[in-house]
């Protein structure tokens, strides 16, 4: 292939993964963000394994190490705030062989926002993909601005609800499984909240909150709750509906609440996954959330983007461009682990969150 014009829809950890390695590579990626800026929400996450790997591969490990937060401990509590399990950070990265570390999603992105703009990737946000055509030779694509572009190959990296995935492929309820429940973070204020320095987890029947602070007076939570299938919540409903669904909860899950203001931005999704029979089309291929979402309840999500960004980039250098080639041994290598992370997700989805027959400390 002489044309090494790419187009990757998403500006997150996949998208911006992938572009960094076609990048070095010799390709010439542009990634539209639908976002205006890059996003500050978002929850905490455990980051060891594969991602390591591929970070350390990048050279990103340094840079993920300055990100500290005083958190020392994973604590559970019950409805007093009385600890009643604890297990330490240090214990765990000890086990891991020191190759772990837990930061915000947004801290990875930004890490790999840096990195892109550095190797001279260009990033245009609040830019969509409205249409695209496969003619074969190559993709003609319809931006939200009205422009019209031609691009050797297309990647949608736009996560679970992916634009580039209901054009190729189809509408999203065709591949979505729902398991059961609805995920809210946010950050805010500590206005007197005795949290220490662990991530400190409380739970009741079909609900959960996790607190830890970001340092000085910040902290951040996350809410996580068995619900009916009810789509895309906006915005403006997110707030109402975390308040109705934690009324009468213990510890400090309606004080928070009470605490973060109407305008402070909440991320909020359903725990669905996407499974699909192939990730790839002619000329297009998905990679992260679009065509393998594991939720949060698999955890290992940023993981699993980062893999998928580095085998594409390496099947297509080692294809010498052919896509198809590519494609398929991409597909090949990592869809079956993706396939068993979906499966684990799906037997551990009821644990995740305590029913009211579970015991919690056994469980």
């Amino acid at each position: 292939m002489t044309r090494k014009k790419v187009l990757i829809s998403g500006g997150g950890i996949a998208g911006l993964t992938l572009s960094i390695l076609l990048k070095e590579r010799g390709w010439e990626p542009t990634v539209v963000e639908r976002d205006a800026v890059m996003r500050t929400e978002g929850y905490i996450i455990d980051f060891a394994g594969t991602g390591w790997d591929v970070a350390e591969r990048m050279g990103l490990v340094d840079e993920l190490k300055k990100i500290k937060y005083p958190i020392d401990a994973f604590i559970y509590v019950d409805t007093n705030g009385k600890p009643y399990l604890s297990l330490s950070i240090p214990h765990v990265k000890e086990v891991l062989g020191g190759k772990y570390t837990y930061l915000q999603r947004s801290d990875l992105e930004r890490i790999l926002f840096e990195r892109a703009k550095t190797a001279g990737v260009t990033v245009r946000f609040g830019t969509t993909i409205e249409s695209l055509e496969d003619t074969g030779t190559e993709v003609v694509v319809t931006l939200n601005d009205g422009s019209k572009e031609s691009f050797a190959l297309v990647f949608g990296a736009d996560g679970v609800h992916s634009r580039v995935r209901e054009l190729v492929f189809g509408p999203e309820a065709q591949f979505d499984r729902f398991l059961g429940y609805y995920v809210a973070a946010f950050h805010l204020e500590n206005r007197g909240y005795d949290i220490g320095t662990s991530a400190t987890i409380y739970e009741e029947p079909d609900r959960s909150l996790w607190v830890y602070t970001l340092g000085g007076n910040k902290m951040s939570a996350m809410y996580v709750f068995k619900h009916e299938n009810i789509g895309y919540v906006p915005p403006q409903e997110r707030l109402p509906l975390l308040k109705k669904v934690f009324k009468g909860a213990g510890w400090i899950a309606e004080s928070v609440l009470a605490d973060i203001g109407e305008a402070k931005p909440i991320f909020f999704d359903s725990t669905t996954q996407i499974v699909m029979p192939s990730w790839s089309k002619g000329r297009v291929a998905l990679l992260g959330d679009a065509c393998a979402c594991l939720t949060l309840l698999a955890g290992q999500g940023s993981h699993m983007a980062m893999a998928e960004a580095y085998v594409l980039a390496q099947e297509l250098e080692r294809y010498d461009g052919d896509h198809s080639a590519a494609f398929a041994a991409y597909e090949g290598k990592l869809k079956p682990a993706a396939a068993k992370k979906q499966r684990d997700a799906m037997r551990t989805a009821k644990l995740f969150v305590p029913s009211e027959h579970s015991f919690i400390p056994l469980r």
